[in-house]
């Protein structure tokens, strides 16, 4: 998947005010620890500020972790509360901390950078002393109670196109508008569409969002503020027209989608009610659709058609199996003449027996292929094994005719590929 495409789409869109009906200043206690990527930075470089309690109360001269497995480095923050680091390693796994007025707070795990940086907020309390749940994403320090929550305005769905395949991202922003921890009455989880493939958790995500098969969860109580829920899977597709559709554990405050502009693309749904456009020049990108629409209360099926997606016809894969299926018949034709029921016959019996089940297998595996039910490695693996059994059946059925009997035909391979 193209993740640098889809972040530069994300940015862009966060941008575009789409999402908000109302304009708000930002929580740092809701930004505390996420790792945002940042193109104005050197590359490979990662900077951390340290606050309390707001962007006025930076903390200057003091120590910041730099986390690498066993390896740690240590940098005082400048007088703007900025602790600057260089990449140990591109793409390894680390986290920033630092110990403000006796709590520990600590960044989620992210890549180092390679092209571009990272930037991190680390949020101390007001007044100093415990900061509680200003450490981002880290389990509630008191237990979570009863409550609702629902998906932030900024939270989207969005489309890309891929290889006869579709690239869904769901960027959702779980929002807990209490000032403690709470745990939905129902537990927080959904599960993909019928089809789905490759499903992932994004960078930025939320460590607590797990996937195993189509279920996707989060696990544990939400802290107040924003937890990031960000999958992506794709979807295969034979045909102009691709539909979907999912249900969502919590109520969205409006539905987004977003969807990449490729020649007569688009997205509809009974749910949009508003559409519009996006040049390159405001995606960073490729230009992108978009459709909105009211709130989608928590369960309701959130159903979205694609059209106009690019396809190869499957008409010459139909006629190379018909041609195929009827060279077969030809060549073992003689056979069924001989009747009998000596060994020598009722063996020719049986590899006809194992012909026919093998090219209905064959068949079988090529419309799974055609309805995008087979991945292709798998298609790949299947159809050449079958195609080895197929050859080597049709070598013993033509080896057990008589000279005299035996038809000459192309080779199956030849044609069916």
């Amino acid at each position: 998947m193209r993740y640098a495409s889809l972040a530069r789409v994300i940015l862009s869109t966060a941008l575009c005010g789409l999402a908000a009906t109302v304009s708000a200043q930002p929580n740092p206690i809701q930004m505390s620890g996420i790792p945002r990527p940042d193109s104005n930075l050197a590359d490979e470089a990662i900077t951390v500020r340290v606050i309390r309690g707001s962007f006025a109360n930076n903390v200057t001269g003091h120590a910041v972790e730099l986390r690498a497995g066993d390896d740690v480095s240590t940098t005082m923050t400048d007088g703007e509360g900025r602790a600057t680091f260089t990449s140990p390693s591109p793409g390894v796994q680390v986290t920033v901390a630092t110990t403000l007025d006796g709590a520990a707070l600590v960044s989620q795990p992210f890549a180092a950078p390679s092209l571009g940086g990272v930037a991190v907020l680390l949020v101390g309390a007001a007044g100093g002393g415990d900061t509680g749940d200003a450490v981002a994403d880290a389990r509630p320090s008191v237990p979570a109670r009863p409550g609702r929550v629902a998906f932030a305005q900024d939270s989207r769905i969005l489309i890309e196109l891929g290889e006869e395949n579709v690239e869904v991202y769901y960027w959702l922003d779980v929002l807990n508008v209490e000032d403690s921890p709470v745990e939905p009455d129902t537990p927080f989880e959904f599960f993909l569409p019928a089809g789905a493939q490759g499903a992932t958790i994004l960078q930025g995500s939320s460590p607590r969002t797990l996937i195993d098969g189509p279920r996707v969860w989060v696990s544990g109580g939400f802290a107040p503020g924003v937890t990031p829920v960000l999958v992506a899977y794709i979807l295969p597709y034979s045909g102009g027209t691709l539909a979907f559709s999912q249900s969502f554990p919590a109520d969205f405050a409006q539905l987004l989608v977003f969807t990449q502009k490729w020649g007569t693309m688009d997205v509809a749904s009974t749910l949009i009610d508003q559409r519009g456009e996006m040049g390159a020049d405001e995606t960073g990108g490729a230009p992108m659709l978009w459709g909105a629409g009211g709130s989608v209360p928590a369960g309701r099926l959130v159903t979205l058609e694609v059209t106009g997606l690019p396809h190869h016809n499957a008409w010459p894969r139909i006629i190379a199996l018909s041609l195929a299926g009827l060279i077969v018949a030809v060549s073992v034709w003689p056979s069924k003449g001989s009747g009998g029921h000596d060994p020598v016959s009722r063996g020719g019996d049986t590899l006809q027996g194992r012909r026919e089940h093998l090219f209905t297998e064959l068949v079988k595996v090529e419309r799974q292929q055609r309805l995008g039910k087979i991945g292709k490695t798998r298609y790949g693996t299947r159809r050449a094994e079958l195609t080895e059994q197929l050859q080597s059946v049709l070598r013993d059925l033509d080896e057990g005719l008589s000279p005299d009997t035996a038809i000459s035909a192309p080779s199956t391979p030849a044609v069916m590929t």
